[in-house]
């Protein structure tokens, strides 16, 4: 993670490609996005908004910000709008009792990384994973 951290401009660099050239699956996870949070994509003046947004996430996990808050933008992304939002935004987040994640956060490498292994072994998350996610892929 520290490696990552300190050379995070070289990954910056290269997935800017991705501004230019988005993948046909972004566009796609885009329109669908879009369509669940009642915008008009043809109305937006940027059509790479989607790219973006996943770069800007990508900035803010080099630059250390707490994991927790960097996934609670993204499902805000997806699901605001959701009768559900205000409880997976309440398991996404923890509980300070028992979860390093919703625990104070300084921002470093092993800050991060314990807030990551909090997220990866909960089983309160786990068990709320899309059923298709395939991680060994």
């Amino acid at each position: 993670m520290r490696a990552l951290r300190n050379n995070h401009e070289i990954l910056l660099n290269t997935m800017d490609v991705f501004i230019k050239e988005p993948l046909l699956d972004w566009h796609n996870f885009a329109r669908k996005q879009a369509e669940k949070q009642k915008l008009n994509l043809d109305d937006m003046t940027d059509q790479a908004w989607y790219p973006k947004e996943k770069i800007k996430s990508a900035k803010r996990k080099l630059k250390g910000d707490n994991p927790a808050e960097i996934m609670k933008l993204d499902l805000t992304l997806g699901h605001e709008k959701a009768e559900h939002y205000k409880a997976m935004l309440s398991v996404l987040l923890g509980d300070e009792q028992c979860n390093q994640r919703a625990k104070p956060y300084d921002g470093t490498v092993e800050n991060q990384v314990a807030c990551l292994i909090d997220q990866a072994t909960d089983p309160n998350l786990l068990g709320r994973t899309y059923h298709g996610w395939e991680p060994w892929v």
